[in-house]
């Protein structure tokens, strides 16, 4: 009991730190000046990177990019973000200023990538700063995650623009809709053989479902305390917890071992 309430209270302090902020923000603005292309750096935990465009660009093979100290421009090239650690997540903002010319006024481009690496949406910039590539009006591209699936990389590309910030939002449930004096409730052992517990409180009603990498689901439960996955096959799964009152859920990564 003593080490359920440990695990309890860990879990209480991990949903009131996402509560108080449900977006990562990526600025730009401490990328070394002498990165090349296909270097790796860390922002917000997350990895970046410049990478060769592909024939979903307007530049197929082309790595040509700068570095300023707020953003970064983007000749014929990508920007990728990896996205493997997060869950949950809901939509992208992107800040970019586009300098596209008459003929081709489209050409900056966010596409977001499945667990699998294929790309299930793309959104384009819709203002256009043609001519000289100073002061242009910036503009917030939107990118959906159209199905809740797990994502794998964010990807910006473009023939001639700049992008200034992105802000990634997670689905997580927040302190406004599970009161944490009362409905606390913690996920072990993780990571896990045989048997999942959960410890809820018995004023939560909730159902729990555990996803593939691929976002398939396993299987899923209601206002059950243990959960069977002794024939699931060793690796790395999701379960969300979803509060059947408020329909606002939270997810955690499990290893099965």
């Amino acid at each position: 009991m003593k080490i359920n309430k440990i695990l309890s209270l860990a879990f209480l302090l991990f949903l009131q730190l996402i509560a108080s902020g449900q977006s990562i923000t990526l600025t730009l603005d401490s990328i070394s000046s002498n990165t090349i292309c296909n270097d790796i750096w860390t922002e917000q935990n997350l990895d970046l990177s410049f990478v060769t465009g592909t024939t979903d660009d307007c530049g197929p093979g082309a790595c040509f990019f700068d570095v300023e100290p707020t953003y970064v421009w983007l000749w014929p090239s990508r920007l990728s973000v990896d996205l493997s650690s997060l869950q949950n997540i809901q939509k992208i903002e992107v800040d970019v200023i586009s300098y596209c010319s008459y003929f081709e006024p489209e050409c900056t481009f966010a596409h977001l990538m499945d667990s699998t690496g294929i790309i299930i949406n793309t959104v384009g910039n819709t203002i256009n700063n043609p001519g000289n590539s100073i002061n242009g009006t910036l503009e917030t591209i939107t990118i959906n995650n159209p199905t809740g699936a797990f994502l794998s990389e964010l990807a910006i590309s473009s023939c001639e623009g700049n992008v200034h910030e992105i802000r990634i939002y997670q689905n997580i449930l927040s302190a406004d809709h599970i009161g944490l004096d009362d409905r606390a409730f913690a996920i072990y052992p993780n990571p896990v053989i045989g048997m999942i517990n959960l410890n809820v409180s018995e004023n939560l009603k909730y159902e729990a479902t555990i996803y593939d990498i691929q976002g398939r689901i396993m299987t899923s439960t209601t206002n059950q305390s243990t959960i069977d996955i002794q024939t699931f096959p060793q690796g790395t799964y999701l379960i969300k917890i979803t509060d059947l009152d408020s329909g606002k859920n939270v997810s955690e990564k499990i290893i099965i071992q």
